[in-house]
């Protein structure tokens, strides 16, 4: 995350999937990265597919141990980009490249 902040990046985290849309509701984001793995009281599934419906401009990125998720193409989910956990820093600036900032002023 520390990454993320030295490239311009305002880190909002959650516990689950439901703290993640409510914080959604009042906050707009340019990306969110919803975890597929979470459990408790909403998944990351949840969040992607209610970012899909209430937040279209918001570029969600799923993670999950396992890349074995399948979604139909009329999913609200189809076509979005996933990545397996553990992830590289590079693969997550791999996805946010469209806006990523690539050097750090000053450094």
């Amino acid at each position: 995350m520390d990454h993320l902040r030295r490239h311009g990046f305002r880190i909002v985290e959650a516990e689950h999937g439901g703290q993640a849309i409510r914080t959604a509701v009042v906050q707009s984001f340019d990306y969110m990265l919803a975890d597929l793995d979470w459990i408790g009281v909403s998944d990351g599934a949840a969040l992607a597919r209610w970012a899909r419906t209430n937040r279209p401009e918001t570029r969600v990125i799923l993670s999950s141990t396992t890349l074995s998720h399948w979604f139909p193409s009329d999913s609200a989910m189809a076509g979005l980009p996933i990545i397996k956990k553990p992830f590289a820093q590079s693969d997550l600036d791999r996805l946010l490249a469209p806006v990523a900032v690539t050097a750090i002023p000053g450094s």
